[in-house]
Parts: structure tokens; sequence; C-alpha cells
């Protein structure tokens, strides 16, 4: 039996602009203690799953390094005064072909303003034409509201829900986490409808 193995490819750091904001591929040296802070608020760490608590900028820096261009990707968002917003950490497998979604939005004062939709759409659009994507995937917890109603605003997929599939980062219940789907052939059904 052939094991299937993925092609080589060169690292390509992501640059894309919406009508609004500029998507970039985060470098280490760019991250200020600003990123950190929004970790600390429970508002944003929570939905996460995480402690409210900051990191240090060094083991933020550290994390943002493991970016690669090709399998894993951290991706700043900046709005239109070019000011941090918040980021998209996203993995590629190139054997199967898919790419998987995770964002922050630290800037509240951005909440509610369809941040996600617009920087995700360009994001679909990017990794399904330039990339090889076949299929995009996002796991929220079913308890992340503002990201269930956004994968479901945009026409992804509920594929299955996973019972109890998280520990509550304080340890205090299990978490159903939901698995989202997109393919890239709905994706561009759905933008050649207008959507």
């Amino acid at each position: 039996m052939a094991i299937r193995t993925a092609p080589q490819q060169t690292p390509i750091r992501v640059s894309l602009r919406t009508e609004r904001f500029r998507l970039t591929g985060l470098q280490p040296h760019i991250l200020t203690q600003r990123y950190c802070d929004w970790l600390a608020d429970p508002d944003v760490a929570g939905p996460l799953n995480r402690t409210a608590k900051a990191p240090s900028l060094q083991s933020l820096r550290a994390e943002i390094s493991t970016a690669n261009g090709v399998t894993r990707f951290y991706v700043g968002i900046f709005d239109p005064d070019d000011q941090p917003i918040g980021y998209y950490m996203l993995h590629r497998d190139p054997v199967h072909r898919t790419v998987s979604f995770n964002v922050l939005i630290g800037e509240k004062r951005w909440w509610g303003e369809r941040v996600v939709l617009e920087t995700r759409a360009a994001l679909l659009d990017h990794f399904f034409a330039e990339r090889g994507v076949d299929k995009a995937i996002g796991m929220p917890l079913a308890r992340n509201f503002p990201a269930v109603f956004n994968y479901k605003r945009q026409g992804w997929r509920l594929e299955g829900v996973l019972k109890g599939q998280c520990l509550a980062f304080d340890g205090s219940s299990r978490l159903d986490q939901f698995q989202f789907g997109l393919s890239s052939e709905d994706w561009q059904e759905k933008r050649k409808a207008g959507q």
C-alpha cells in the first residue's frame, strides 16, 4: 500500500486586503503587550476555554514563531488605521488538503462589526484558490455563541457535535464542541450567488 505524502511547498506569507482590513502573517518582532493583554480579558479568553491571564510577550512571540507558512499560520487582522484588532490561527494539512480555522478578536469595539465574516471570506478565497485546499474546518465550543453564529451565517455546515469533548479550563465540567465544514465547491457556489 502506497503512503500518500504531501508535496514539498515553499513557505508563503499571507498578505491580503479586504474592504476594511489588512491581513498579514504575523512576525514575532511586531507583537506588543497589547496582544498579550487581550488574553487577560475573561470575555476574550472564556470562549476560547482559556484562563484569563496574559502570557508573557516572550512566550507569545515564541508561539508565533512556530508559523512556517506551509502548515501553520498566524495571520494578524489590522483595522483601517492599521491597528491590530485580532488574529487567526490556521493549520493546513497538505496531505488531506484541509485548513482549520481559529480566530481571536481582542479589540471589543470591533465585536459585532462583521470582522470575522469579512476577513475569513478573504482567507477562504486564498486557501481554496492558492493553497490547494479542498475543505475548511472550524471547531468552536458549543457555548461560543458568536463563533457558532458566524459559522452558520457564512454558510458552513454543522457536521457533528462532540459531546463532552473538552474539559472546561476551570475543571468544572466537560464541554461540547461543534465541527463545522465548508468545501471549496460549496464556497464557490456561495460566491457565485453573491453571498
